[in-house]
């Protein structure tokens, strides 16, 4: 709960981060599932995607008292040909989200595991390296919402 109370960030690129998304599904699937979830939400807006760059970028709203919080979701294929899911979720302003960022990149994670079905997500115990993280820049890192 303390941390909840110092953060406003939740990051799967970081170590400390939710758990990052690879799926053995076409990279299209996983996209339009993304973009159907996002679109079908309440108090999020889609403000830009760019398949090309594999990025979505939302704002979201909280439901009581509204703060603005931006997201930014990545797709791209891995070096295995593997489609691969990275998302951040943080708050405008403040010092702490009382865990909202961290449970929003949750249940869309989540939801994503399930619209695609929980066989063709990968584990760390497959062997297939689904938890390394990101660690060099995309194209698609140097973009911010507007």
């Amino acid at each position: 709960m303390r941390r909840w109370l110092r953060e406003n960030t939740a990051d799967t690129r970081q170590p400390n981060g939710p758990e990052p998304r690879v799926y053995e599904v076409p990279f299209a699937q996983v996209w339009d599932e993304l973009l159907d979830f996002v679109e079908n939400r309440h108090a999020w807006d889609l403000i830009h995607k760019d398949e090309e760059l594999g990025l979505i970028s939302v704002i979201c709203s909280t439901l009581v008292f509204r703060f603005v919080d931006d997201v930014s979701i990545w797709v791209k294929l891995d070096e295995n040909g593997l489609t691969r899911v990275e998302v951040l979720s943080q708050s405008r302003r403040g010092s702490g989200d009382l865990g909202v960022n961290e449970r929003r990149v949750n249940r869309l994670l989540n939801a994503l595991d399930n619209r695609l079905g929980s066989s063709t997500r990968l584990t760390e115990a497959s062997g297939q390296n689904s938890d390394k993280r990101l660690s060099e820049e995309t194209p698609a890192d140097r973009v911010t919402p507007t």
